[in-house]
């Protein structure tokens, strides 16, 4: 708490000695996810405390007491559903094109955004903003305040690219060996692999255009039928900050408008709640934290999958503590602290965590990455897969199957993860390489958040491709040239061959015949 404390006031000193410029800095995070916000959270805050003017709209305010930071609470116009069952949402886990259907249910609607009165008033404000930054999710909607107000946007993610919004920023998105985030592919893919990964590819593409389509119409009702389509303002982003990194995630080619902050929510550790700290202090054997995050709620795992995970604490000296989020958890033995919530940054760093069991949630993930601590991951949907396949490639964790969910199979399993030590030692490795960078992720936010303010938008980090039809980045122009010139030439080729043959033939047999003729004639004659 003292070092992040220590950085803000150390950094704030150039701007109260008159030695930064102060920005106006515009904030639009409408999707009601906290898992989403925290990634977003942190940089904004950074900001106002190196002295700028930031104003957020999110749907999850903090009221922080800084005098140059001010919150818009959106809460009340943008919603998901009120409880997301686990059984309701693990179909998708398996299935690429499901997950990516799924992605698209939570998006917000025309009334949502129409009757949103601190949107709507936002449209005439007399602030002059020098930057926007959001969200880029299933969506781009609100890049166009950047648009609309004459300003660089950055657009930021809360985990590794999609298909579309690689391909709106100019992210080489291959498929032939960078496999799609939303299916747990490895990253050297077989052959039926690749051709799924190059479907999920196609189909991402296709489901992105069709709904934007409606966002184009909705933007029309809303900022007027001049508006800019909104491909080119999603293409016209200075820069995109993705929550990866390639210690964890799929190596790709980066682009210099492409950032990787992964990383960015993670601060220094607090200590804990007395209570939470004597009951880890106190467990000889170690302590097993359980959270399923956010969104999804341990309470609604079905009575059987619940009562598995109930009989495997039963059997193991470790404590566990469990974000259950009802009031009371049936069949808890004494091992067990239930709370509906829990600090999980401070627990996860505490020396005596042995285990996390997590829904495989990126931001939990880095988090236990980032303290060397093994994970038991149980994916239910999105990216979920993918994370814990990463963790498992490294050897610094372990998938748990939902379907696979019984008392000897999460016994074993969770056995094996706390008492074979190479979890461990893996866990520690991957730690020193996700903490290795020259810069930390919040650090590398900032510069590059100020960077495009200075450089007025800095288009000279873009590349060509950002800007390209898809056609034309396939090189698919090209090779219809190259196949029309190969294929006009070999016509050629063969009528130029067929006309000269032609020709011979008809002088040799022509001339025969003539011959032949002229013989005849004379025998006649005589």
């Amino acid at each position: 708490m003292f070092s992040s404390v220590l950085y803000f006031a150390i950094a704030t000193i150039p701007f109260l000695f008159g030695f930064g410029s102060s920005y106006e800095i515009l904030g639009l995070f409408a999707f009601p996810a906290r898992s989403h916000y925290a990634v977003f959270d942190p940089l904004l805050v950074a900001l106002a405390s190196r002295g700028h003017n930031v104003t957020v709209y999110n749907t999850f305010p903090k009221k922080y007491s800084l005098a140059n930071y001010r919150e818009v609470d959106i809460s009340h116009c943008f919603h998901l559903p009120d409880i997301l069952t686990i059984p309701q949402m693990q179909s998708g886990a398996t299935n690429g094109f499901d997950n990516l259907d799924q992605v698209f249910r939570f998006k917000p609607s025309y009334d949502e955004i129409k009757n949103c009165k601190q949107v709507m008033e936002l449209m005439n404000t007399t602030t002059k903003y020098d930057l926007v930054i959001t969200e880029s999710f299933n969506h781009d909607f609100f890049l166009l305040f950047g648009w609309l107000f004459g300003i660089p946007t950055i657009a930021m993610h809360s985990n590794s690219p999609f298909t579309w919004t690689a391909d709106n920023n100019g992210l080489p998105y291959n498929p032939s060996y960078i496999p799609n985030f939303i299916r747990d592919f490895p990253v050297r893919m077989n052959f039926p692999e690749r051709v799924e990964n190059l479907m999920l590819n196609l189909y991402s593409l296709f489901l992105y255009n069709r709904h934007l389509n409606v966002y184009d119409e909705m933007a029309k009702q809303i900022f007027g039928p001049e508006v800019h389509p909104l491909e080119d303002v999603a293409r016209n982003a200075s820069v995109l900050f993705l929550y990866e990194h390639f210690s964890l995630s799929s190596r790709r080619p980066m682009v210099p408008n492409v950032v990787q902050i992964a990383g960015l929510n993670i601060k220094p550790a607090n200590s804990l709640d007395k209570n939470i700290e004597k009951f880890i202090n106190e467990s000889k054997h170690g302590v097993v934290y359980f959270c399923m995050g956010s969104l999804l709620r341990g309470e609604t795992f079905p009575p059987e999958k619940r009562e598995a995970f109930l009989y495997a604490f039963s059997k193991i000296p470790q404590r566990v503590l469990w974000k259950w989020e009802g009031d009371v958890l049936p069949g808890k033995s004494d091992n067990i602290m239930i709370s509906k919530w829990m600090p999980q940054r401070d627990i996860l760093a505490h020396p005596n965590v042995k285990l996390f069991i997590s829904h495989g949630g990126l931001l939990g993930t880095s988090e236990a990455v980032y303290e060397g601590v093994p994970v038991l991951g149980i994916p239910i949907f999105g990216d979920q897969r993918t994370n814990i396949k990463s963790l498992e490639a490294n050897g610094a964790g372990e998938l748990l199957d939902y379907n696979e969910i019984s008392k000897e199979v999460v016994l074993e399993k969770i056995q094996r993860l706390l008492n074979d030590p190479k979890y461990k030692e893996n866990a520690k490795l991957l730690s020193d390489r996700y903490r290795d960078r020259p810069m930390s992720p919040l650090d590398t936010a900032v510069y590059w958040t100020e960077y495009v303010i200075r450089h007025k938008g800095a288009p000279h980090l873009r590349t060509a491709a950002a800007d390209m039809p898809w056609y034309q980045y396939l090189l698919l122009d090209v090779i219809a040239f190259i196949v029309a010139v190969l294929v006009a030439g070999l016509l050629i080729i063969y009528y130029t061959t067929k006309f000269i043959l032609r020709a011979i033939y008809g002088l040799i047999c022509g001339g025969g015949a003539k011959k032949g003729s002229s013989k005849s004639d004379k025998k006649k004659r005589n």
